[in-house]
């Protein structure tokens, strides 16, 4: 199993080179795996399909008190589940922080509110743990936000845009993704709402 090390330097005299090259691909899935993946799905093909629904338990993360227990179960695991989230702008020059970041194991997803724990340093060691793979599709931007909040070397990460890549599939953002490799739909009904408001509801939750 190949990994290649993420890194950014913070420093304003000296900037990494941080691009798709940087970042784990195809080599990450087993070698014995031949099968044909069409290039891209329709959007009539994939309205069609059942929306993906997580079915563990989600626990969101908002108190400092609550970070070390969630951490102590994902330093269990060897692959984890990646993604961020960011209030929407819709006013040119408008920017937002990070709000959310969301760790999964197969049973347990952990929704971090950022925007009141800011990225503590025992979650900012995971996420530079080789030995720990967090598996998302175009991380690169949510690592640099998630590097904005705290400084950390970004390891073991892998994005599978490049894997959907190497196996001839065109379209490889998210959604496409998990309807050729899983047959199931993955709603975007949330991806813009408020992801500062001080309760984020069930779909929320869900969506992230």
């Amino acid at each position: 199993m190949h990994r290649q090390d993420l890194q950014t330097n913070s420093d304003s005299t000296e900037t990494e080179s941080f691009n798709q090259s940087n970042l784990n691909s195809g080599e990450i899935i087993n070698s014995e795996i031949d099968q044909r993946f069409p290039e891209r799905l329709s959007k009539e093909h994939i309205n069609t399909l059942p929306i993906l629904s997580f079915e563990g338990k989600i626990h969101l993360i908002t108190e400092s008190k609550d970070v070390s227990e969630a951490i102590k179960i994902l330093r269990q695991e060897s692959v984890l589940g990646f993604d961020t989230e960011t209030r929407p702008t819709f006013k040119k020059g408008d920017q937002y922080s990070v709000s959310l970041l969301q760790l999964s194991t197969r049973e347990e997803a952990f929704l971090f509110r950022l925007n009141y724990l800011g990225l503590p340093e025992e979650l900012a060691s995971l996420l530079a743990d080789p030995d720990i793979l967090k598996v998302g599709v175009a991380i690169l931007d949510d690592i640099r936000a998630l590097q904005k909040l705290r400084k950390f070397d970004a390891e073991g990460f892998v994005e599978l845009s490049n894997i959907g890549s190497d196996l001839g599939i065109v379209t490889c953002g998210l959604r496409n993704l998990a309807a050729i490799f899983f047959g199931v739909r993955i709603s975007k009904k949330e991806q813009l709402t408020n992801w500062e408001r001080p309760d984020l509801n069930s779909s929320q939750c869900l969506y992230a």
